[in-house]
Order: C-alpha cells, then sequence, then structure tokens
C-alpha cells in the first residue's frame, strides 16, 4: 500500500515499475511542483486545473494499489487461506481505498464547483477609460427623444389643436387640452451631458489596476438581484498598495458611454438608483443581448461596470461579484468571523428563511458573527445610512480576510468551494482572487478609504467630474505613496 509494486519487481518486470510510477511517482511529483510553484494554497485549492490534477493523480494512485493488492494476493494464494495478517491487509486496503476515493470525489467535486466562479478571463478591460467618445461604435447611438409641440395637438373629438396660444376648449376636450398644451414643451430636448473626466493623466497611475466589487442582495420577494455593495478595489502593482472606493447604492443620473445601449435608452442619465442596473439589463432581452458577448460575463456587470467606470473616469479592469445569500453560507464554512463594533448597531430584520436569528442589537465591542449575522451587520442602515453602511462593509471584508487561513481551507474545503461555485463569479484568476483576499485582509496594504459620500457627493444630482477627480487622486496616491487627503 506504501509502495503499490515494490514487492512484485521479481514477478513482474514491467507492471511492477508502471505501479511504482502511478502510486508514488506521479503523486511526488504533483507535492514538488506544488511546492516549488510558490502559490498560495487558497490559489492552489480555487485552480480548477490542479483539481483536475489532483483528481487524475489520486484516481491514478488509488488504481495502482488496487492492482497491486490483487497481484500480490494472488501471488501469495491468500485466497485459499486466511489469516490475522490477512485481516488486518484487507483492514488497510480499504481504509487506503477509502480515503483515496474520498479524495477523488473531493477534487472532482470542487472542480465542477470552482469552475463555476471563474469565467473566462478577460482579454481587454470590462470598461476602458482611455477610450475616446469618437472610437465607440455608435450603431445603437440614441436617436433624439420626440419632441411634442402644441403645433399639431390631437384632442379626443378628433380635431386638432393648431396654435399653442389659442387653445381649443371644444366640448370634447374642454380643459383637458388646455392643460395639456400647458405642459408642452415648445423647446428642444436638454443637452447631453458632458462626459465626466476627471482631469488627470491617466500615465500618473498607469500601474493601477481597479477591480469591480460587487455585493449582489437577492432573495424572496425580489424579482432580481440589486447590487446593494459596490466598492472599486484599486492596487498598485509595484507597492501593493491599494484603495476602497465606496459607491452608494442610492447615487442617480449615472451615465453611460456614448453609443451604449443603456445611453440610448437615459441618455440624460440613469433615472432609477444605481443599484437597479443589473436587474433592469438582466431582466430586458434587448440589453441583456447588447450587453453579452464580453466573455462570459453576465450582462449586467457588464452595463454596471460601463456605466462606473464612465461616470467616475476609471478603466475597470476585472469583477468580483458576491451574491450576499451565498455570503451567509460562505461565512458560516469558514467558522464565522470577529469583528469589532465601535458603536450598538441596530439590526435589520432577518432574511426569509436564515439559519439563525440574531438579536435586535450587537455591539459595541469585538463581537463573533456567524454567516446570518454577519450579512445582517453589513446589511443594516436603521440607525445610520448607506453611508456608514459602506464603512461597515469595508472592516467586515477586512476582518474576513485577516481570518481566512489554512485550516479554514482544509478542514472546510468542500463547503468553501460549494457556496464560492453558487455564491461567487468574477473574472479574476484563482492567484489574483487569493491576492486580493490577502490585500484586504492586510493591516497596511489599505493605505486609501473612501466613501462616495455627502458632503462629496449629492446623491440625486452627483457632479460626476468632480467624484471623477477624487477617484483619479486615490489612484494617485497609491502610484506615488503620497495620501490623498480624501
Amino acid at each position: 500500500m506504501l509502495l503499490p509494486g515494490w514487492v512484485a519487481r521479481q514477478r513482474h518486470r514491467v507492471l511492477a515499475p508502471a505501479l511504482l510510477i502511478g502510486g508514488v511517482g506521479l503523486p511526488t511529483a504533483l507535492l514538488v511542483r506544488v511546492v516549488l510553484s510558490g502559490r498560495s494554497w487558497m490559489a492552489l485549492g480555487l485552480d480548477s486545473n490542479v483539481m483536475t490534477v489532483v483528481a487524475w493523480t489520486t484516481g491514478l494512485a488509488l488504481l495502482a494499489r488496487v492492482i497491486s493488492v490483487i497481484e500480490v494476493w494472488h501471488a501469495r494464494q491468500w485466497v485459499r487461506q486466511w489469516s490475522w495478517t490477512g485481516a488486518v491487509s484487507v483492514a488497510v486496503v480499504v481504509s487506503t481505498w477509502a480515503m483515496l476515493g474520498f479524495g477523488v470525489v473531493e477534487a472532482s467535486r470542487a472542480r465542477s464547483s470552482v469552475e463555476r466562479a471563474f469565467s473566462e478571463p478577460l482579454t481587454e478591460p470590462l470598461y476602458d477609460a482611455t477610450q475616446s467618445d469618437d472610437d465607440v461604435d455608435t450603431a445603437t447611438e440614441s436617436t433624439p427623444e420626440p419632441v411634442v409641440t402644441a403645433a399639431a395637438v390631437e384632442v379626443p373629438n378628433g380635431s386638432t389643436v393648431a396654435d399653442s396660444t389659442a387653445p381649443s376648449r371644444s366640448r370634447a376636450a374642454g380643459h383637458i387640452v388646455e392643460a395639456f398644451i400647458d405642459e408642452v414643451s415648445t423647446t428642444l430636448p436638454p443637452s447631453k451631458p458632458d462626459r465626466p473626466m476627471s482631469g488627470i493623466d491617466p500615465a500618473a497611475y498607469s500601474d493601477v489596476a481597479t477591480i469591480l466589487l460587487i455585493g449582489g442582495d437577492s432573495g424572496p420577494g425580489r424579482w432580481s438581484m440589486r447590487s446593494d455593495s459596490m466598492m472599486l478595489l484599486s492596487i498598485h502593482r509595484p507597492s501593493g498598495r491599494a484603495s476602497l472606493v465606496s459607491i452608494p447604492r442610492n447615487l442617480e443620473r449615472l451615465l453611460f458611454p456614448v453609443g451604449s445601449a443603456m445611453e440610448a435608452r437615459y441618455p440624460h442619465g440613469f433615472t432609477d438608483l444605481a443599484n437597479a442596473v443589473y436587474p433592469i439589463v438582466q431582466s430586458n432581452s434587448g440589453l441583456r443581448s447588447a450587453y453579452s458577448g464580453v466573455g462570459d460575463v453576465e450582462p449586467g456587470v457588464v452595463a454596471l461596470a460601463e456605466g462606473i467606470g464612465y461616470s467616475l473616469d476609471v478603466t475597470i479592469d476585472d469583477y468580483v461579484l458576491v451574491d450576499m445569500r451565498g455570503f451567509v453560507d460562505l461565512v458560516d464554512a469558514v467558522g464565522g468571523v470577529t469583528v469589532e463594533v465601535p458603536q450598538a448597531v441596530l439590526m435589520p430584520g432577518n432574511i426569509p428563511g436564515a439559519p439563525t436569528q440574531y438579536p435586535d442589537v450587537i455591539g459595541p465591542g469585538l463581537i463573533f458573527m456567524d454567516g446570518t449575522t454577519a450579512l445582517g451587520y453589513a446589511r443594516s442602515r436603521s440607525m445610520d445610512s448607506d453611508y456608514q453602511r459602506t464603512e461597515r462593509q469595508r472592516h467586515l471584508l477586512a476582518a474576513m480576510g485577516s481570518q481566512f487561513t489554512l485550516g479554514d481551507i482544509l478542514t472546510s474545503y468542500g463547503a468553501i468551494v460549494d457556496t464560492l461555485g453558487s455564491a461567487l463569479r468574477t473574472s479574476l484568476s484563482p492567484d489574483e482572487l487569493a491576492d486580493i483576499v490577502a490585500v484586504i485582509g492586510g493591516e497596511t496594504a489599505i493605505v486609501e478609504s473612501v466613501g462616495l459620500v455627502p458632503p462629496l457627493v449629492t446623491p440625486r444630482r452627483p457632479d460626476w467630474s468632480r467624484l471623477a477627480r477624487i477617484s483619479a487622486e486615490v489612484r494617485v496616491a497609491l502610484a506615488t505613496g503620497i495620501p490623498s487627503g480624501w
């Protein structure tokens, strides 16, 4: 069982080396390869290719031992005689087969789970802020909104109002027509908003990559997932310095690139809250078609990245989407998280079907949270607002990143990968995702943390150019090491 084929080396000159290679050589080579790769255990555990190799290697190791045992059993004629050594051998064989078989099943299941979480690598950014409006395909360029004038207003009785200054007062139309004409604009439609520009040369932060982090708040009673948590994580590649910029869900008038499908539909800015972009695109077949084709990234994610990237004049390289319902299972899978709660937090109503119940108020102090409590802490805005909520979400991410250990991976690997497969979508590679978790959980990596909240922004009428400049100055701070002051 330890060296399959070794005791048969005199009997089988070909079979014995093959059994040794399959049962010992390949697993040893895989272990050496893993150690020398320098990759983190988290990255290895989330790499479907590695899981495929592990599954095949473990399967071959199991097969080599099965053949070896059968060969020895037949050669020693244990089939015709039984002893205590035979019983011990059977026990060892069965237990070893069980462990290897379990390894094959877990590796295969993990491979299929993590494959769902990682989309195809992107060959270009989700949104490239350096692209000019002239470079955009204007095939879907919006047409001017029709302007209704009072020169020809059809009234209920079939007559026409010809002069806005002398409205018809027919008995059929009556005051309805007069009121309607008063509301009709005879002017041109308002001009489209100018493209937000930061005014800072992108070369000043060329080594900075930006990832859009999205927390989806789906659940019973909601017709589609809302992106209730949105953050821009920027990382300066040479130094490892990072920043988090929180985007409130209630920002209005989000802008979209010229020529895009969303710009055609909302030429003067998005008419709903920012967290409604994803569900609107996902639920509309025309918009889904317009934003499909960027690898296998969901159309709602592509549209949201374009809106945020265009409005803040920031190139968005990749994304990470976590369904907050799956977030509950993830926190539970790693054994919970401990968070420093600076002041009492009034908890929101629990989600339907929650596995546990939490108290009405938690904190202040160090609070251990299971998945349900952690989600309630991240969602609460009863005592403060959306803006304090985004700060709590940043703290929660940092706590999870710092407390996610190798022991958690080893003891709860199956539950973790199952949860990630159903709750996580990202264009990052496993190594990049592992690096981001390490950055968020690091004590010194996050050097800039900014919330786009009042007084920096008026949610109903944001000054996008000012916010674009703030966002750019944060990235310049990462590149130079000089604090932005925001």
